[in-house]
């Protein structure tokens, strides 16, 4: 424990002066991720706004999600990777401060996004009759805007209440809990811990419902026996595929957050890992959107990226659109119709 004679409040948000292996190491792997991941959420936007194949309620929330996880990568890749790298000692604190809130706040809203994503999923395919009613566009900005609003408030509860700030640590590789007195016993914020094993709950949540959404299609076509084609019922598959996997790298990472718990006392190796976790959390969901989806890969070119047309599909909405019309229209002609309209909204 740090006497009063040698504290220096924010003294964890410093460098140690000169780079050694492992901070050359750990600071360029946080610098090249963060950069692909940046890269490739930036060619998910574009997609989303040139491909009419998004341009429902599910589009709206993979954007504002994209948007997330671009702004979190931003702060590793302009920031955290940098300094990581280069270790100085006279760094700002309100710096290291600002570089946690801003990456927190994006962050923060990129996770619950997932959330909106495995709900749209699951009630286009479990109760199609109500996803028009639920999933309204003005509900669905409505919902984003409150999601960003309420991700800020939790880092303004950071500097609200006393010691509880958060900034980057050079030296630890992660956010670090920053002591407001050289005789805190206490090495992680206490509103951080209540955030973060709160999301982590919450995000459990989402592999719940990928799971009933995919028991819901293999009901559809096993025990109703409906006539389907194999193709669309194997898009379905991979649609559901896609959206397990993206959550269970999310609750790995959060896992790992919660461990680490922006302690000081935490293992450096297990802090560098927690941080480079999420980004690579990130890439994977920004491929995914190439990987799960065909209609996504069969346009994909330079010329698309700089062309400023708007690049349409003559394909079904993605996987639970085509296959799910498909199913529940043999079910009743009421059904059909209505899931039709519904999915026509919806991926």
């Amino acid at each position: 424990m740090e006497s009063n004679a040698t504290f220096v409040f924010g003294s964890e948000l410093q460098g140690r002066g000169s780079a050694t292996s492992t901070d050359i190491w750990i600071g360029a792997t946080i610098l090249v991720t963060s950069f692909l991941a940046t890269f490739l959420g930036i060619a998910n936007l574009i997609i989303i706004k040139k491909m009419t194949l998004f341009h429902n309620a599910f589009g709206y929330f993979w954007a504002s999600r994209t948007v997330g996880e671009v702004g979190s990568n931003l702060v590793h890749m302009i920031y955290s990777g940098p300094v990581t790298i280069l270790q100085p000692t006279n760094i700002p604190i309100f710096v290291g401060f600002s570089a946690f809130s801003i990456n927190y706040w994006f962050g923060c809203a990129a996770c619950v996004m997932h959330q909106f994503i495995a709900l749209n999923r699951f009630v286009a395919v479990c109760f199609p009759l109500s996803y028009n009613k639920v999933f309204r566009l003005y509900y669905c900005k409505l919902a984003i805007v409150a999601c960003w609003a309420e991700c800020l408030a939790v880092v303004a509860a950071y500097y609200i209440f006393p010691c509880n700030l958060v900034g980057y640590g050079p030296t630890y590789y992660d956010f670090i809990f920053v002591k407001c007195d050289p005789d805190m016993v206490r090495d992680y914020s206490v509103v951080g811990t209540i955030v973060n094993r709160f999301c982590l709950l919450v995000c459990s949540g989402t592999m719940v419902l990928d799971f009933i959404t995919l028991v819901r299609i293999i009901y559809l076509e096993k025990t109703l026996r409906l006539k389907t084609q194999s193709k669309s019922f194997r898009r379905d598959v991979r649609f559901f595929a896609q959206s397990s996997i993206q959550n269970v790298t999310m609750i790995i990472a959060l896992a790992l957050i919660v461990v680490v718990n922006n302690s000081q006392s935490t293992p450096i190796a297990l802090t560098a890992t927690a941080v480079n976790s999420f980004i690579l959390t990130t890439l994977n969901n920004s491929l995914a959107l190439v990987i799960f989806n065909p209609e996504v890969r069969e346009k994909l070119s330079l010329r698309f990226f700089v062309s400023l047309s708007k690049v349409g599909t003559s394909s079904s909405g993605g996987g639970v659109s085509a296959a799910n019309s498909n199913n529940i229209r043999t079910v009743s002609n009421k059904v059909a119709s209505s899931t039709r309209s519904c999915l026509r909204n919806c991926v």
